[in-house]
């Protein structure tokens, strides 16, 4: 197996790359596989994680990071339209598994199956089309302020939105040529049913680490001296990238709400992102920008905090708030987000968190109610935790029982 995850591999990575490095740890040492996980680097090479899980290393032939008008892009990825050395490195693998449809990965992995006869699989992690909108018209309003030009390809011409409908029709080509796609959404789902049979289209499973990710792990001394938070100090926590894309400074806005209207709590945004000196900036004493934090910390800080808020609008899972949940936190999620369904009361009925309709002042209300009834957080919390182990399994049981049969199909089906 190959699967193509055309993003740099960091500890810096979102969930996309996350994905892939818990599922490559599920597939360590399990029979009848054999998996190599592309990844982009600043230099070719290989990382071994077991004789049959590898991740190899590729430098971009033409990476975003060479284009200055795009050094706020989240995630940087290559634009070239065929990538020699992965076209090499595929040779003898007997199913091509994209992660994305738009760039360097995909398009030469559409090559390399037309001309070897290989299977494609394809499965959904990020909401490019979105992201695409909403960058397209960052990039404008960075390079052209608010004038006459930024309002006429905005409001005339409407190139955010046509930028959008573009990478939609590009997904639909790239899927109609796989065997099967799996996507998280049920949007995802209908799009991939328009193009193949319905029984060629799943549902993208998803483990989760139930042992890292506990209320045990709380311990407020601990936060006291990595972030200096006093133990009796609330706080709301937010992790991922802090940035327009993850709607970050409309939970700020409404955490100096609550600060001006006489709460002591603070924010911590745990992410890297070009919106952190404009949280700082507007909160002061009242945020904690850590940047990244990874491993046992990040179990520690989700444990630690006392709810979860995640405002994200445009994405296609949010694996911070199914973590969050797993480490008791109540999350405040956004009505546009995917979370809504999970915090809500899912299958069991029970709410894990609050879905926020609207805008700062809504979060500040959601906010505050739920800092001033810790009864009702810790509750919250518990079903959370209960939500969690009732619906995920491990990374393991992921690959052996829900990738590896449709890996196995697609090979069948050469």
């Amino acid at each position: 197996m190959a699967v193509l995850v055309d993003l740099i591999w960091s500890e810096a990575a979102g969930g996309h790359v996350k994905f892939w490095e818990r599922a490559a740890g599920g597939a360590a040492g399990l029979a009848g596989l054999d998996l190599t996980v592309f990844f982009a680097a600043a230099a070719d090479g290989e990382h071994v994680l077991a004789p049959n899980v590898r991740y190899r290393l590729l430098r971009p032939v033409f990476g975003t990071q060479r284009l200055p008008f795009l050094s706020h892009v989240p995630d940087h990825t290559d634009l070239a339209p065929y990538h020699p050395r992965l076209a090499r490195a595929l040779a003898g693998h007997d199913v091509i598994h994209t992660t994305d449809a738009y760039f360097a990965y995909a398009r030469t992995a559409e090559r390399v199956a037309r001309r070897r006869r290989l299977p494609l699989v394809n499965s959904v992690h990020t909401d490019t089309p979105g992201y695409t909108r909403l960058y397209t018209a960052e990039t404008v309003r960075r390079r052209l302020g608010t004038g006459w030009l930024a309002r006429l390809l905005l409001d005339r011409l409407h190139v955010d939105a046509r930028a959008e409908r573009g990478k939609l029709r590009r997904l639909a080509r790239h899927q109609a040529m796989c065997r099967f796609v799996l996507g998280p959404r049920d949007d995802d789902l209908e799009r991939a049913r328009r193009v193949l049979p319905a029984e060629r289209v799943l549902r993208l499973p998803r483990g989760l680490e139930l042992d890292r990710f506990h209320p045990r792990w709380r311990d407020r001394a601990w936060l006291a001296a990595k972030l200096s938070i006093s133990p009796e100090t609330p706080v709301v926590l937010c992790v991922g990238r802090v940035n327009v894309g993850k709607n970050v400074m409309t939970l700020a806005e409404a955490v100096r709400q609550l600060v001006d209207g006489g709460e002591t709590l603070v924010l911590v945004c745990a992410g890297e992102g070009e919106d952190r000196a404009r949280v700082e900036a507007l909160l002061g004493p009242h945020a904690r920008c850590p940047g990244v934090v990874t491993g046992d910390d990040m179990a520690r800080l989700y444990a630690s905090a006392d709810l979860l808020a995640h405002p994200s609008e445009i994405e296609t899972y949010a694996n911070v708030v199914t973590e969050g949940m797993a480490a008791g936190l109540p999350a405040l999620v956004s009505a546009r987000g995917t979370a809504r369904e999970r915090v809500s009361g899912g299958q069991s009925g029970a709410a894990a968190g609050v879905v926020v309709e609207g805008g700062a002042s809504a979060w500040a209300a959601a906010i505050a109610a739920l800092l001033r009834d810790p009864a009702r957080r810790a509750a919250l919390g518990r079903a959370a935790r209960a939500e969690t182990e009732r619906v995920f399994t491990d990374w393991r049981a992921v690959v052996a029982e829900k990738l590896l049969p449709v890996w196995t199909a697609a090979a069948r089906a050469r």
